[in-house]
């Protein structure tokens, strides 16, 4: 980037940090889909399986910030990133907080752990604690980020920096994330999307980019046609205020930008080390990932670890709601160690419900893949498909079958190895030079990485088995939406014959 020194040069100067004056966010909603088992509706599908029905969506409220504002969010997040990990070498709970860290897989390592990781690390404390009974408490603190208070987090956050207050710099970034302003997404790209910001590479010479406006008719298109802004800055201040609304000043950070992951770990450091504390003194285990926390203790400490999580949680003006948190015990039925969800409030029991946590399913037996990540791999697949569908109908090239290779790449095994990718050379033409680019692989790779690191604890391949029908799945939408390009181009070849 052209700009790269004079950008790192504004964003690293205190002075210039102090006096900068942000730009309103960019709110968009992201409605996530739920389903669940109709537990009314005795009636079956043709699986055998108990029909879902929608349930209410989960709306998450995302705040994007402009380019250069969204730099300096990144940069004071590392500033503050390196303050609390010095902060944490000197706490006992440092491996207990691990969502939006790097820590290694082994001391010296260059790779990283993940969710997989942590996972598995809090199922290995459960399987080494068998012989006796236990409660794991799974809880997620009700909507974190809206309601984190402004006077804790200031505090937090100089705390972390060792100084009695924030100096002005950090000040000023604390204020544009506790006082911000937004436009709606939707709304700006209505006013702008016949002048939309698009960088492509010059017609004569691809090595050079130029900056130009286009109008493209919808956000799906942005990747494809390079867009990289609505407007610029001064476009905005002159044309767009009227889009400007003001957000809840009271409470809460905009979840989204490149800072409040961090601020959300620094905001909890009083939590995490009293429930470390009292999680070991009863011989427990304890685990935060952002808002979400697992907690293993002898089943005879369950209620009080449940009331004292509460406890410390509403000091900082958080709330943990019975709704939010599952409660599951682990003991031995005949010799067989089981895990099962029992009610928090009226202690019934539901042998068909397993503890979740980080995207995996748990019974004291085996790990699986909750069905909730495969369906959503399924309905990605189906609508990449009718979007393949679509381009094959309307595609001024002559083969209008559909384009299989790159479906064959992103849902198959076909493109599930990771490798690094090579490009044709430019001094040989008959030879590939490698690129420091990687084809990272497909939902099946992660499959895979699971399978490989669960094994030690089920023992086989059961995670990679959930996989098996994805090719029949594969091929069955393969050959119904093929047929639907040669239903459709028969149509029009008959109305062109009648015309």
């Amino acid at each position: 980037m052209k700009d790269r020194e004079w950008v790192v040069q504004y964003i690293t100067d205190p002075k210039n940090v102090t006096k900068h004056s942000f730009l309103p966010l960019i709110h968009k909603t992201i409605i996530k889909r739920k389903f669940r088992a109709d537990e009314v509706n005795p009636e079956r599908n043709p699986s055998g399986k108990r029909k879902r029905i929608q349930t209410t969506p989960k709306d998450r409220h995302i705040y994007y910030a402009s380019h250069l504002d969204g730099l300096i969010f990144s940069y004071y997040s590392h500033l503050l990133q390196e303050k609390y990990e010095d902060l944490l070498k000197n706490t006992n709970f440092n491996q207990s907080v691990v969502a939006y860290r790097k820590i290694p897989i082994v001391k010296g390592s260059d790779k990283n752990k993940c969710n997989i990781d942590f996972a598995k690390e809090a199922f290995e404390f459960i399987l080494k604690s068998k012989n006796q009974k236990l409660s794991v408490m799974v809880a997620d603190v009700t909507k974190f980020f809206d309601n984190l208070d402004h006077k804790i987090l200031k505090q937090q956050w100089s705390k972390v920096l060792a100084l009695p207050t924030l100096p002005k710099d950090h000040y000023n970034v604390f204020k544009a994330l506790t006082r911000w302003h937004y436009v709606e997404e939707h709304r700006l790209f209505d006013v702008t999307k016949d002048t939309i910001l698009v960088e492509r590479p010059k017609a004569n010479d691809s090595s050079e980019k130029e900056r130009k406006r286009v109008a493209i008719k919808s956000k799906r298109y942005f990747r494809e046609k390079g867009a990289i802004a609505y407007c610029e800055k001064d476009d905005f201040l002159k044309n767009h205020l009227n889009l400007v609304r003001q957000a809840s000043t009271r409470k809460g950070i905009p979840q989204g930008s490149a800072i409040s992951a961090t601020l959300a770990n620094i905001y909890m450091l009083e939590f995490d080390q009293a429930v470390y504390d009292e999680i070991q003194r009863v011989n427990g285990y304890y685990q935060r990932y952002s808002d979400d926390m697992i907690l293993i203790c002898p089943l005879q400490h369950q209620e009080h670890i449940l009331k004292f999580i509460r406890e410390e949680i509403d000091k900082l003006k958080l709330q943990i709601h019975p709704s939010k948190t599952k409660v599951y015990n682990f003991e031995k039925f005949h010799s067989l160690f089981k895990g099962f969800e029992v009610s928090e409030t009226s202690g019934k029991i539901n042998f068909n419900k397993t503890l979740e946590y980080l995207g995996f399913t748990f019974d004291g037996q085996r790990v699986l893949i909750k069905s909730a990540g495969f369906s959503k791999y399924y309905r990605s697949m189906k609508r990449s498909f009718k979007k393949s569908t679509s381009l094959a109908i309307n595609s001024k090239n002559p083969d209008k079958r559909i384009f299989k290779s790159r479906l064959y790449k992103r849902f198959t095994y076909r493109g599930a190895q990771r490798k690094l990718i090579y490009r044709p050379s430019k001094t040989d033409a008959t030879s590939y030079s490698p690129t420091k680019k990687y084809d990272w692989g497909n939902y099946l790779s992660y499959l895979n990485k699971v399978n490989e690191s669960m094994r030690s604890l089920n023992g086989n391949d059961d995670i990679k088995k959930q996989s098996r029908r994805f090719w029949y799945k594969y091929h069955v939408l393969m050959k119904s939406h093929q047929l639907q390009v040669d239903s459709k181009l028969r149509k029009l070849a008959a109305k062109t014959n009648e015309v």
